[in-house]
């Protein structure tokens, strides 16, 4: 046998490769993986490409009230950062209407289009993340794995099936795409910083992964001249996206710990969702951790405590594994309910976090093995158990890759039609919100209003969402017309209008909403009110108002003329 070296070992921390090799991946090997990876989005996705529109697609698309009709006017509207489509979406995205209204413009009401963007936007995503990966120097091999593994994620799923959550696809490309140019083309990276913003504000976790990456790599100082504009950038845009936010519905929790053990309780349940797909499901709703003993929020807590401690020593060693990790806290942050707010988890929240879980997961096992490796003193013995041990790891990882695979090519079927999605999340969370609502659709196909309305008022108290769905869904026809029905309708509009002017939401849009509301409740003059005042805001949805103010007016006279003796 050789004898051992007593020349000391090096350890080498991994970061960015060299500037020649940024991109991780030749543009010609880029584009072949990008059609690869559209394939197999496209066939993962299958079941549900010609599934209808769904829930938010209709109020983030096909009824959006600035994009129907999209013009000139609609343009200065929604890039307007304070006005009524930031308050209308709860969000500043202008980017992403940008991209329905193109979309409307292809496709119209044929939803084939617009699934197959979804499924194309995803597939860039995942040669981007692989090219970060190898950029990072994970090994190309165990990068493309990766980008399998997050191509068919079944928690991924979601975000990708529905139309209306193209918004996270995209601004996670851009946010990908502007931390992988941020060395060689500062001006662009900071531009696609900038559009993910006003795709989604969840692109805002690049900017400590950027930051994180170039102190890994100690860069010069004028790089971080340009992360400054990064933070010009998130500072600018977070104020009309605070605004934005006053509209939010929020369900507090009973107390501080309460929600503190909640929180934990949520990043422990990604965690295993990331590592296994176990939890994944429709319209998520877990109940509030109320017990200090729930297992949850303890090993989410023990998980966010190792995670601290990793972060901190690779930071210190100037690996860009931290970034990963940073990214991945970064994501989870906005969501994690240390600012309460409606349906605190959901399949499509993870697919931010993911990749830094990925990235950092891969870099901490490369770290790993170069430290830790047996040492075996004959050469071919150490090729040999290397290459078995390689060859284990990928064959593994191909199984795991096949059965996340499988396993989201049934759940997209979940996504040809609404019913399907409420049926599937009332079996996970019978006590949710949306469990009242399908046991109410039930109702109301067996002609049975009482159980009906007791189910859709359980829902509103959970969701101001369903306060203003179910009086227009047409599955409720067959009660329609019972007295129980339109006293629960009567009711609900009460607490929209009490909601409205509780926020001091004074838009086009919610000023015709509560006027609607108004007009439900046989308040006639207030409802003229609530139209004269959103005519005098101006704005794209003055024809629909005047409209509504007329048929107002119509009723009101008619009500007075039938009062009087």
């Amino acid at each position: 046998m050789a004898p051992m070296s007593a020349e000391p070992r090096t350890r080498v921390q991994p970061t960015l490769r060299d500037s020649t090799e940024f991109d991780g991946l030749s543009l010609s090997h880029a584009v072949l993986l990008w059609f690869a990876f559209a394939a197999i989005s496209l066939a993962v996705l299958q079941p549900a490409l010609d599934g209808a529109f769904i829930n938010d697609d209709y109020s983030m698309i096909v009824r959006h009230p600035y994009l129907n009709p999209f013009n000139q006017e609609s343009l200065i509207a929604i890039f307007d950062p304070f006005g009524g489509a930031a308050i209308h979406g709860v969000n500043y995205a202008p980017v992403m209407l940008l991209f329905h209204a193109l979309e409307k413009a292809l496709f119209g009401s044929d939803t084939l289009g617009y699934h197959v963007v979804n499924a194309v936007i995803h597939a860039l995503g995942c040669v981007l993340l692989i090219a970060l990966l190898i950029a990072t120097r994970v090994p190309r091999v165990a990068a493309l794995l990766a980008g399998l593994i997050f191509a068919v994620h079944p928690a991924n799923v979601e975000a990708v099936a529905w139309i209306s959550q193209l918004k996270t696809d995209a601004a996670l490309a851009f946010a990908l795409g502007a931390v992988l140019s941020q060395r060689r083309h500062p001006a662009l990276a900071l531009a696609l910083f900038a559009l993910g913003l006003l795709t989604k504000a969840s692109a805002m976790a690049a900017l400590p992964m950027a930051a994180a990456l170039s102190w890994s790599r100690r860069d010069a100082s004028r790089q971080w001249v340009w992360l400054a504009g990064w933070v010009v950038v998130a500072i600018l845009y977070a104020i009309p996206e605070l605004n934005a936010q006053v509209a939010t519905d929020v369900s507090p929790y009973p107390d501080r710990w309460v929600q503190i053990r909640s929180i934990f309780s949520f990043w422990a349940r990604y965690l295993v969702m990331a590592a296994t797909s176990y939890g994944v499901s429709a319209f998520q709703e877990p109940e509030p951790v109320k017990s200090i003993l729930d297992p949850w929020w303890i090993g989410g807590f023990l998980a966010a405590v190792l995670l601290a401690w990793r972060t901190i020593a690779t930071l210190r060693a100037r690996s860009a594994e931290a970034a990963y990790w940073i990214v991945a806290a970064a994501s989870f942050g906005p969501i994690s309910q240390i600012w309460p707010f409606m349906h605190p988890m959901a399949d499509r929240y993870l697919y931010f976090i993911l990749p830094g879980l990925i990235g950092g997961s891969l870099l901490a096992a490369t770290e790993f093995r170069a430290s830790w490796w047996p040492t075996i003193a004959d050469r071919e013995a150490r090729i040999r158990w290397t290459s078995i041990a390689n060859g284990l790891v990928a064959v593994s990882t191909a199984l795991v890759v096949i059965g996340f695979g499988i396993r989201s090519h049934a759940r997209a079927a979940l996504w040809h039609e609404e019913v399907l999605l409420l049926r599937s999340g009332a079996l996970r969370y019978p006590n949710g919100a949306n469990a009242s609502y399908y046991r109410a659709l039930l109702a109301a196909q067996q002609r049975d209003a009482e159980t009906a309305v007791r189910e859709l008022r359980a829902a509103a108290d959970r969701s101001l969402g369903h306060m203003a769905r179910f009086s227009a869904d047409p599955r409720f026809e067959p009660i329609s017309r019972e007295p129980v029905f339109h006293e629960l309708i009567d009711e609900i509009a009460g607490r929209w209008i009490e909601f409205a002017r509780s926020r001091g939401l004074e838009t086009q849009t919610w000023l015709r909403s509560t006027g609607q509301a108004h007009r439900v409740r046989g308040e006639y003059r207030e409802a003229i009110d609530c139209f004269e005042r959103a005519l005098r805001l101006g704005g794209p949805l003055q024809s629909g108002i005047l409209i509504d103010l007329e048929y107002t007016r119509a009723q009101w006279r008619q009500a007075r003329k039938a009062s009087t003796p």
